[in-house]
């Protein structure tokens, strides 16, 4: 059985960020997971749409938005489509003031009419809507018409449509198995034990490419998301592999170099202070004495650089 997969976006996260706070998905994961969870044997294609933010968007959520896109279009099989946001106003009706926004056009209707085009071509035999928007209805009755299974995926009942689910071959609440398919928070997942040889390399530069990502951020209040800089951020000799990034970072947690905190709901990373460094002295003397700490701390919970060994 072929299956095919299609994201309303923005429905698709905001019902996630309303329902689970910061957690963030493994789409990978989350596809084969799918996949297996309606009986079927293998991704024929996964197709993700939403609008593309302008300007007038918040700068942290441009930039989250582009690293989920670019994350996604590097998995096989996974295809974004793409549509310009419309930048709108309207007027206040409290205070008579002008609002400005921005909102999508085009993206339930693309959706819906790939969705009949790839069912007509018999490119799959189940599909699998992420969304609870009413407007993809007619999707799910123009294929139940020509023998195929559609299924709902929402986080939750609050976000789907009645009409929606009626229209539903099954409905699937990702909620109920969110642990399948999305990553730990580093604030709140096991750390990973400190092995015997630490890749000390990596975890200073790790630390190095955080302290700049903060004084690059710092107009913005130095906010540097976890999420963007595990799969964003770029540097010099820093890991690209977001496992091994994610890893430095839990063990840099560990020694108490790094620690997490929220800002609106979203996990952001900061240098921790844990030996008393001065925060005033150039950078190479920061780096330097930072590197210092760390092997003193390493040292402290009984991990040995392996020259001393």
């Amino acid at each position: 059985m072929r299956v095919a997969l299609f994201f309303d976006g923005k429905n698709h996260m905001k019902a996630l960020r309303r329902s689970a706070d910061d957690r963030w998905l493994d789409h990978g994961k989350l596809a084969d997971w799918t996949v297996e969870h309606v009986g079927g044997d293998h991704l024929f294609a996964a197709y993700y749409y939403t609008g593309v933010p302008t300007p007038q968007d918040e700068a942290r959520d441009r930039h989250a938005l582009s690293d989920l896109l670019d994350n996604l279009e590097k998995r096989t099989g996974f295809f974004v489509r793409r549509f310009n946001r419309r930048a709108s106003t309207r007027e206040c009706p409290h205070c008579d003031g002008i609002i400005a926004y921005t909102e999508e056009k085009m993206v339930d209707t693309s959706l819906v009419a790939d969705v009949i085009m790839l069912a007509v071509r018999d490119a799959f035999d189940i599909a699998v809507i992420f969304s609870g928007d009413l407007d993809v209805a007619p999707a799910l009755q123009a294929i139940h018409g020509m023998g195929k299974q559609g299924w709902v995926a929402t986080f939750g009942d609050s976000g789907l449509s009645r009409t929606l689910s009626r229209s539903a071959w099954g409905t699937i609440n990702l909620l109920e198995f969110l642990d399948e398919f999305s990553y730990a928070n580093l604030s709140t997942a096991t750390p990973v034990n400190l092995p015997a040889a630490p890749p000390e390399q990596t975890d200073d530069e790790v630390l190095r490419e955080l302290r700049r990502a903060e004084t690059h951020f710092s107009a913005g209040g130095g906010f540097v998301g976890a999420h963007y800089f595990i799969h964003r951020w770029k540097g010099h000799d820093i890991p690209d592999p977001p496992d091994l990034r994610r890893e430095a970072l839990q063990r840099l947690m560990q020694l108490g170099s790094v620690e997490t905190y929220q800002v609106d709901g979203k996990t952001a990373l900061r240098t921790a202070d844990p030996s008393g460094l001065p925060v005033d002295d150039d950078e190479t003397t920061v780096e330097m004495r930072l590197s210092d700490a760390v092997k003193r701390l390493r040292r402290r919970v009984g991990v040995h650089d392996k020259d001393a060994t």
